[in-house]
Protein backbone atom coordinates (compact mmCIF):
# COMPACT_ATOMS: atom_id res chain seq x y z
CA UNK A 1 0.00 0.00 0.00
CA UNK A 2 0.88 2.99 -0.93
CA UNK A 3 2.31 5.23 2.09
CA UNK A 4 0.40 8.21 0.87
CA UNK A 5 -2.57 5.88 1.14
CA UNK A 6 -1.84 4.30 4.48
CA UNK A 7 -1.73 8.07 5.94
CA UNK A 8 -4.88 9.22 4.77
CA UNK A 9 -5.99 5.73 6.07
CA UNK A 10 -4.74 5.82 9.53
CA UNK A 11 -5.87 9.76 9.55
CA UNK A 12 -9.53 8.65 8.79
CA UNK A 13 -9.35 5.44 11.39
CA UNK A 14 -8.08 8.24 13.79
CA UNK A 15 -10.93 10.46 13.84
CA UNK A 16 -12.95 7.34 14.05
CA UNK A 17 -11.51 6.27 17.09
CA UNK A 18 -12.09 9.60 18.38
CA UNK A 19 -15.76 9.85 17.90
CA UNK A 20 -15.81 6.35 19.58
CA UNK A 21 -16.97 5.14 15.83
CA UNK A 22 -16.59 1.23 16.97
CA UNK A 23 -17.31 1.61 20.67
CA UNK A 24 -19.64 -1.12 20.97
CA UNK A 25 -20.02 -2.39 17.41
CA UNK A 26 -19.07 -5.46 15.38
CA UNK A 27 -16.25 -4.30 13.11
CA UNK A 28 -16.17 -6.10 9.84
CA UNK A 29 -13.60 -5.46 6.54
CA UNK A 30 -14.73 -6.23 3.54
CA UNK A 31 -11.56 -7.84 1.04
CA UNK A 32 -9.17 -9.54 2.35
CA UNK A 33 -5.74 -7.47 1.20
CA UNK A 34 -2.97 -6.01 2.32
CA UNK A 35 -4.77 -3.16 3.25
CA UNK A 36 -6.83 -5.08 5.03
CA UNK A 37 -4.67 -6.58 7.15
CA UNK A 38 -3.16 -2.64 8.08
CA UNK A 39 -6.98 -1.68 8.99
CA UNK A 40 -6.57 -5.02 11.44
CA UNK A 41 -3.24 -4.43 12.85
CA UNK A 42 -4.13 -0.51 13.31
CA UNK A 43 -7.62 -1.25 15.24
CA UNK A 44 -5.87 -3.93 17.41
CA UNK A 45 -3.07 -1.66 18.19
CA UNK A 46 -5.52 1.02 19.30
CA UNK A 47 -7.62 -2.03 21.43
CA UNK A 48 -10.24 -2.97 18.90
CA UNK A 49 -10.75 -6.10 17.52
CA UNK A 50 -12.36 -6.92 14.19
CA UNK A 51 -15.31 -9.19 13.78
CA UNK A 52 -14.82 -10.33 10.78
CA UNK A 53 -13.09 -10.04 7.20
CA UNK A 54 -15.55 -10.62 4.34
CA UNK A 55 -14.58 -11.72 0.80
CA UNK A 56 -16.20 -12.86 -2.08
CA UNK A 57 -12.95 -15.12 -3.04
CA UNK A 58 -14.56 -18.74 -2.28
CA UNK A 59 -10.52 -19.69 -1.62
CA UNK A 60 -10.32 -17.61 0.96
CA UNK A 61 -13.30 -18.05 3.00
CA UNK A 62 -12.98 -19.73 6.19
CA UNK A 63 -9.03 -18.78 6.01
CA UNK A 64 -7.84 -15.86 8.69
CA UNK A 65 -5.32 -13.56 9.60
CA UNK A 66 -4.41 -13.34 13.25
CA UNK A 67 -7.61 -15.39 14.20
CA UNK A 68 -9.74 -12.88 12.27
CA UNK A 69 -12.22 -15.46 9.84
CA UNK A 70 -12.57 -14.96 6.40
CA UNK A 71 -15.97 -15.26 5.76
CA UNK A 72 -18.75 -14.65 2.91
CA UNK A 73 -20.44 -11.45 2.70
CA UNK A 74 -23.51 -13.03 3.42
CA UNK A 75 -22.40 -13.84 7.00
CA UNK A 76 -23.09 -9.81 7.37
CA UNK A 77 -26.88 -11.03 7.82
CA UNK A 78 -27.86 -10.17 11.68
CA UNK A 79 -26.16 -7.31 12.03
CA UNK A 80 -27.36 -3.62 10.98
CA UNK A 81 -26.89 0.19 12.02
CA UNK A 82 -27.39 -0.14 15.62
CA UNK A 83 -24.44 -2.77 16.37
CA UNK A 84 -22.23 -2.68 13.40
CA UNK A 85 -19.59 -1.02 10.95
CA UNK A 86 -17.83 -1.81 7.89
CA UNK A 87 -14.88 -0.59 6.72
CA UNK A 88 -13.64 -0.56 2.71
CA UNK A 89 -9.98 -0.37 1.74
CA UNK A 90 -11.10 -1.35 -2.06
CA UNK A 91 -10.89 0.93 -5.85
CA UNK A 92 -14.26 -1.11 -6.05
CA UNK A 93 -15.91 0.49 -2.85
CA UNK A 94 -19.18 1.03 -5.04
CA UNK A 95 -19.85 -2.42 -6.02
CA UNK A 96 -18.90 -3.63 -2.56
CA UNK A 97 -21.19 -1.31 -0.68
CA UNK A 98 -24.27 -1.74 -3.24
CA UNK A 99 -23.77 -6.18 -2.58
CA UNK A 100 -24.25 -5.01 0.95
CA UNK A 101 -27.25 -3.19 0.47
CA UNK A 102 -28.30 -5.77 -1.73
CA UNK A 103 -27.61 -8.50 1.32
CA UNK A 104 -30.20 -5.91 3.43
CA UNK A 105 -27.16 -4.67 5.79
CA UNK A 106 -28.10 -0.50 6.39
CA UNK A 107 -25.53 0.29 8.97
CA UNK A 108 -22.69 2.57 7.68
CA UNK A 109 -19.95 1.42 4.99
CA UNK A 110 -16.80 3.89 5.53
CA UNK A 111 -14.22 3.99 2.21
CA UNK A 112 -11.08 4.01 4.29
CA UNK A 113 -8.54 4.64 1.62
CA UNK A 114 -9.49 6.24 -2.09
CA UNK A 115 -7.11 4.42 -4.00
CA UNK A 116 -8.25 6.07 -7.85
CA UNK A 117 -9.62 9.53 -6.70
CA UNK A 118 -10.82 9.97 -10.26
CA UNK A 119 -13.43 7.45 -9.64
CA UNK A 120 -16.49 8.60 -8.20
CA UNK A 121 -19.91 7.14 -7.13
CA UNK A 122 -22.49 9.87 -7.03
CA UNK A 123 -24.07 11.93 -9.35
CA UNK A 124 -24.42 15.32 -6.77
CA UNK A 125 -23.85 18.11 -7.73
CA UNK A 126 -21.00 18.72 -5.68
CA UNK A 127 -19.45 15.67 -7.18
CA UNK A 128 -19.89 16.75 -9.84
CA UNK A 129 -18.31 20.50 -9.57
CA UNK A 130 -15.35 18.58 -8.14
CA UNK A 131 -14.29 15.74 -10.40
CA UNK A 132 -15.00 18.77 -13.23
CA UNK A 133 -12.52 21.02 -11.83
CA UNK A 134 -9.97 17.65 -11.30
CA UNK A 135 -10.39 16.96 -14.78
CA UNK A 136 -9.88 20.51 -16.29
CA UNK A 137 -6.93 20.49 -14.17
CA UNK A 138 -6.05 17.11 -16.17
CA UNK A 139 -6.20 18.90 -19.13
CA UNK A 140 -3.85 21.28 -17.95
CA UNK A 141 -1.64 18.88 -17.18
CA UNK A 142 -1.97 17.07 -21.02
CA UNK A 143 -1.66 20.36 -22.68
CA UNK A 144 1.33 21.61 -21.51
CA UNK A 145 2.70 17.84 -21.85
CA UNK A 146 1.24 18.41 -25.65
CA UNK A 147 3.26 21.58 -26.26
CA UNK A 148 6.17 20.00 -25.46
CA UNK A 149 5.86 16.52 -26.74
CA UNK A 150 3.54 17.55 -29.52
CA UNK A 151 3.73 14.43 -31.59
CA UNK A 152 5.07 11.81 -29.19
CA UNK A 153 3.36 9.16 -27.99
CA UNK A 154 3.03 9.12 -24.17
CA UNK A 155 3.02 5.79 -22.57
CA UNK A 156 1.36 6.61 -19.10
CA UNK A 157 2.58 4.71 -16.06
CA UNK A 158 -0.69 5.25 -13.61
CA UNK A 159 0.58 3.83 -10.36
CA UNK A 160 3.92 4.42 -8.31
CA UNK A 161 4.38 1.00 -9.02
CA UNK A 162 7.79 -0.02 -9.87
CA UNK A 163 6.43 -3.79 -11.20
CA UNK A 164 4.26 -1.83 -13.22
CA UNK A 165 6.43 0.61 -14.48
CA UNK A 166 9.23 -1.97 -15.23
CA UNK A 167 6.94 -3.98 -17.67
CA UNK A 168 5.40 -1.18 -19.44
CA UNK A 169 8.66 0.05 -20.43
CA UNK A 170 9.99 -3.54 -21.19
CA UNK A 171 7.39 -4.39 -23.24
CA UNK A 172 7.03 -0.41 -24.97
CA UNK A 173 9.45 -1.15 -27.97
CA UNK A 174 7.73 -4.23 -29.28
CA UNK A 175 4.77 -1.97 -29.21
CA UNK A 176 6.08 0.54 -31.06
CA UNK A 177 7.45 -1.46 -33.47
CA UNK A 178 4.11 -3.02 -33.92
CA UNK A 179 2.51 -0.26 -34.15
CA UNK A 180 4.99 2.42 -36.61
CA UNK A 181 6.03 4.84 -33.17
CA UNK A 182 8.33 6.98 -33.34
CA UNK A 183 8.50 9.02 -30.04
CA UNK A 184 7.52 8.36 -27.33
CA UNK A 185 7.30 10.02 -23.59
CA UNK A 186 7.05 7.99 -20.55
CA UNK A 187 4.63 9.58 -17.56
CA UNK A 188 5.40 8.40 -14.14
CA UNK A 189 5.11 8.97 -10.63
CA UNK A 190 8.25 9.97 -8.12
CA UNK A 191 11.47 9.39 -8.09
CA UNK A 192 11.98 5.52 -7.50
CA UNK A 193 9.56 4.55 -10.76
CA UNK A 194 11.54 7.82 -13.14
CA UNK A 195 14.74 5.76 -12.29
CA UNK A 196 12.99 2.43 -13.50
CA UNK A 197 12.29 3.78 -16.63
CA UNK A 198 15.30 5.05 -16.90
CA UNK A 199 16.60 1.42 -16.79
CA UNK A 200 15.25 1.22 -20.50
CA UNK A 201 15.84 3.36 -23.59
CA UNK A 202 13.32 5.63 -23.24
CA UNK A 203 14.97 9.28 -24.02
CA UNK A 204 11.97 11.48 -22.58
CA UNK A 205 10.60 10.60 -19.02
CA UNK A 206 7.95 13.05 -16.94
CA UNK A 207 7.69 12.71 -13.39
CA UNK A 208 4.52 13.69 -11.59
CA UNK A 209 2.64 13.70 -8.34
CA UNK A 210 -0.02 11.06 -7.64
CA UNK A 211 -2.83 13.64 -7.81
CA UNK A 212 -1.52 14.65 -10.58
CA UNK A 213 -1.68 11.80 -11.96
CA UNK A 214 -4.87 10.68 -11.44
CA UNK A 215 -6.04 14.56 -13.00
CA UNK A 216 -4.63 13.40 -15.79
CA UNK A 217 -5.90 9.94 -16.00
CA UNK A 218 -9.59 11.46 -15.86
CA UNK A 219 -8.89 13.70 -18.48
CA UNK A 220 -7.53 11.03 -20.90
CA UNK A 221 -10.79 8.82 -20.10
CA UNK A 222 -13.07 11.53 -20.22
CA UNK A 223 -11.41 13.23 -23.68
CA UNK A 224 -10.82 10.21 -25.32
CA UNK A 225 -7.19 11.41 -26.02
CA UNK A 226 -5.48 9.23 -28.69
CA UNK A 227 -1.61 9.31 -29.27
CA UNK A 228 -1.62 7.64 -25.98
CA UNK A 229 -1.86 4.79 -23.78
CA UNK A 230 -2.48 4.17 -20.29
CA UNK A 231 -0.17 1.00 -19.65
CA UNK A 232 -1.75 -0.29 -16.63
CA UNK A 233 -2.95 -4.37 -16.16
CA UNK A 234 -6.39 -3.18 -13.90
CA UNK A 235 -9.19 -1.29 -15.06
CA UNK A 236 -10.28 0.82 -15.87
CA UNK A 237 -7.02 1.12 -18.19
CA UNK A 238 -8.19 -2.11 -19.37
CA UNK A 239 -11.58 -3.86 -20.24
CA UNK A 240 -11.54 -5.32 -17.11
CA UNK A 241 -9.48 -8.01 -17.76
CA UNK A 242 -9.41 -9.79 -14.68
CA UNK A 243 -12.61 -11.89 -15.90
CA UNK A 244 -10.43 -13.43 -18.05
CA UNK A 245 -9.12 -15.29 -14.97
CA UNK A 246 -12.05 -17.48 -14.29
CA UNK A 247 -11.32 -19.53 -17.14
CA UNK A 248 -8.21 -19.28 -18.67
CA UNK A 249 -4.79 -18.59 -16.51
CA UNK A 250 -2.63 -15.62 -17.63
CA UNK A 251 0.28 -14.26 -16.01
CA UNK A 252 1.16 -10.59 -14.63
CA UNK A 253 3.88 -10.28 -17.34
CA UNK A 254 1.45 -11.93 -19.99
CA UNK A 255 -1.19 -9.55 -18.51
CA UNK A 256 1.67 -6.27 -19.75
CA UNK A 257 1.96 -8.49 -23.32
CA UNK A 258 -1.48 -9.09 -23.82
CA UNK A 259 -3.76 -7.29 -22.66
CA UNK A 260 -2.31 -3.81 -22.40
CA UNK A 261 -0.13 -3.91 -25.52
CA UNK A 262 -2.29 -6.22 -27.34
CA UNK A 263 1.37 -8.05 -28.70
CA UNK A 264 1.78 -11.92 -29.94
CA UNK A 265 3.11 -14.48 -27.72
CA UNK A 266 6.71 -13.78 -30.05
CA UNK A 267 7.23 -10.16 -28.45
CA UNK A 268 10.23 -10.22 -26.33
CA UNK A 269 10.32 -7.97 -23.57
CA UNK A 270 13.42 -5.27 -23.85
CA UNK A 271 16.68 -6.33 -21.26
CA UNK A 272 17.32 -2.86 -18.93
CA UNK A 273 20.21 -1.55 -20.55
CA UNK A 274 21.24 2.04 -18.42
CA UNK A 275 22.85 0.56 -15.43
CA UNK A 276 24.66 2.79 -13.36
CA UNK A 277 28.34 1.64 -11.83
CA UNK A 278 27.49 0.14 -7.97
CA UNK A 279 29.28 2.59 -6.10
CA UNK A 280 29.23 0.05 -2.33
CA UNK A 281 28.66 2.87 0.17
CA UNK A 282 27.83 0.58 2.49
CA UNK A 283 30.90 -1.68 2.14
CA UNK A 284 29.17 -4.81 1.38
CA UNK A 285 31.04 -7.86 0.78
CA UNK A 286 31.24 -8.96 -2.43
CA UNK A 287 30.47 -13.01 -3.00
CA UNK A 288 29.28 -13.59 0.63
CA UNK A 289 26.03 -11.24 1.23
CA UNK A 290 22.25 -11.44 0.93
CA UNK A 291 20.16 -8.07 0.62
CA UNK A 292 16.30 -8.80 2.15
CA UNK A 293 13.78 -7.15 0.72
CA UNK A 294 11.28 -7.76 3.02
CA UNK A 295 8.36 -5.11 1.99
CA UNK A 296 5.55 -4.80 -0.20
CA UNK A 297 2.81 -2.56 -1.10
CA UNK A 298 -0.06 -4.94 -2.37
CA UNK A 299 0.84 -8.03 -1.61
CA UNK A 300 0.11 -9.19 1.94
CA UNK A 301 3.38 -9.05 4.22
CA UNK A 302 4.44 -12.08 6.10
CA UNK A 303 5.47 -11.24 10.01
CA UNK A 304 8.61 -9.77 11.19
CA UNK A 305 9.34 -12.81 13.34
CA UNK A 306 9.56 -14.90 9.32
CA UNK A 307 12.28 -12.43 7.78
CA UNK A 308 13.70 -12.27 11.52
CA UNK A 309 14.22 -16.28 11.56
CA UNK A 310 15.99 -15.95 8.08
CA UNK A 311 18.40 -13.45 8.63
CA UNK A 312 19.63 -15.16 11.71
CA UNK A 313 19.67 -18.73 9.19
CA UNK A 314 21.74 -16.38 6.80
CA UNK A 315 24.10 -15.52 9.66
CA UNK A 316 24.44 -18.74 10.96
CA UNK A 317 26.08 -19.76 7.18
CA UNK A 318 28.74 -17.33 7.27
CA UNK A 319 26.85 -14.46 5.33
CA UNK A 320 26.79 -10.78 5.81
CA UNK A 321 22.73 -9.45 5.61
CA UNK A 322 21.46 -6.60 4.64
CA UNK A 323 17.57 -5.14 4.38
CA UNK A 324 16.83 -2.97 1.48
CA UNK A 325 14.56 -0.39 3.23
CA UNK A 326 13.08 3.02 2.29
CA UNK A 327 13.11 6.01 4.93
CA UNK A 328 9.51 4.41 5.67
CA UNK A 329 10.47 0.91 6.61
CA UNK A 330 12.91 -0.25 9.38
CA UNK A 331 15.28 -2.79 8.63
CA UNK A 332 15.00 -6.39 9.67
CA UNK A 333 16.48 -6.78 13.23
CA UNK A 334 20.12 -8.49 13.35
CA UNK A 335 20.87 -6.82 9.35
CA UNK A 336 22.00 -3.62 8.05
CA UNK A 337 19.90 -0.92 6.33
CA UNK A 338 20.71 -0.18 2.68
CA UNK A 339 18.91 2.58 0.59
CA UNK A 340 20.07 1.39 -2.61
CA UNK A 341 19.37 3.65 -5.86
CA UNK A 342 17.22 2.25 -8.59
CA UNK A 343 20.15 2.38 -10.65
CA UNK A 344 22.11 0.81 -8.98
CA UNK A 345 20.35 -2.16 -7.82
CA UNK A 346 21.55 -4.91 -10.41
CA UNK A 347 25.24 -4.80 -10.03
CA UNK A 348 24.73 -4.12 -5.97
CA UNK A 349 22.54 -7.84 -5.50
CA UNK A 350 24.88 -9.24 -8.25
CA UNK A 351 28.03 -7.77 -5.80
CA UNK A 352 26.55 -9.18 -2.58
CA UNK A 353 25.40 -12.65 -4.65
CA UNK A 354 22.33 -13.34 -3.33
CA UNK A 355 19.01 -11.40 -2.84
CA UNK A 356 15.76 -12.95 -1.14
CA UNK A 357 12.34 -10.40 -1.51
CA UNK A 358 8.71 -10.99 -0.96
CA UNK A 359 6.98 -10.78 -4.39
CA UNK A 360 7.20 -7.14 -4.91
CA UNK A 361 8.45 -4.78 -7.58
CA UNK A 362 11.85 -4.19 -7.32
CA UNK A 363 11.91 -8.50 -7.99
CA UNK A 364 10.93 -7.24 -11.59
CA UNK A 365 13.62 -4.67 -11.53
CA UNK A 366 16.02 -7.33 -10.71
CA UNK A 367 14.54 -10.37 -13.29
CA UNK A 368 17.88 -10.41 -15.25
CA UNK A 369 20.38 -9.83 -12.09
CA UNK A 370 23.02 -12.80 -11.87
CA UNK A 371 23.12 -13.66 -8.79
CA UNK A 372 21.43 -16.08 -6.21
CA UNK A 373 17.88 -15.09 -5.93
CA UNK A 374 14.66 -15.95 -4.00
CA UNK A 375 11.26 -14.77 -3.77
CA UNK A 376 9.00 -15.08 -1.41
CA UNK A 377 5.09 -15.82 -1.80
CA UNK A 378 2.72 -15.40 1.14
CA UNK A 379 0.41 -18.86 0.53
CA UNK A 380 -3.11 -16.84 -0.76
CA UNK A 381 -4.64 -16.13 -3.53
CA UNK A 382 -4.91 -13.47 -6.48
CA UNK A 383 -7.57 -11.09 -6.05
CA UNK A 384 -11.04 -13.13 -6.46
CA UNK A 385 -9.39 -15.90 -8.73
CA UNK A 386 -8.76 -19.47 -7.88
CA UNK A 387 -4.75 -18.65 -9.32
CA UNK A 388 -2.40 -18.67 -5.98
CA UNK A 389 -0.57 -15.47 -5.90
CA UNK A 390 3.05 -17.43 -6.69
CA UNK A 391 1.65 -18.28 -9.74
CA UNK A 392 0.29 -14.96 -10.95
CA UNK A 393 3.21 -13.48 -10.23
CA UNK A 394 5.53 -15.98 -10.91
CA UNK A 395 9.49 -14.85 -11.69
CA UNK A 396 11.18 -17.04 -14.74
CA UNK A 397 14.55 -18.54 -12.81
CA UNK A 398 13.88 -17.39 -9.56
CA UNK A 399 13.94 -20.08 -6.85
CA UNK A 400 10.74 -19.66 -4.62
CA UNK A 401 9.50 -20.01 -1.31
CA UNK A 402 5.81 -20.23 -0.35
CA UNK A 403 4.92 -19.24 3.30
Amino acid sequence: MEHICEAEMKHLLDERLASHSFQNKAVFLFGHCNATELIADYLFEHGFRVTAILDNSKSKQEQSYRDIQILPPIRIKGFNASNSIVLIASRFFAEMSSQLLFLGYDGEIVQVAEFDSFSEHSLSNETIKKRTERMLRGCNTLKRMREEYPRHHLTICPNNALGDVYWAMAFLPAFCQKNGIEETTAVVIGHACRQTAELFDVKNIVTISKSEMDELVQAIIFTNEDNCIIAHHDRPYTDNIIKYLDKHFLSFIDYYRFAVYGLGNDATPAIPANIAAFENIAGIEKGNSVILSPYAKSIITLPPQFWEELAEECSMQGLHVYTNATVNEQPIKGTKPLSIPISQIIPAVEHAGAFTGIRNGLCDVLLTAKCRKTVVFPDCYYSTTSYKISDFFALPGWDSKLI
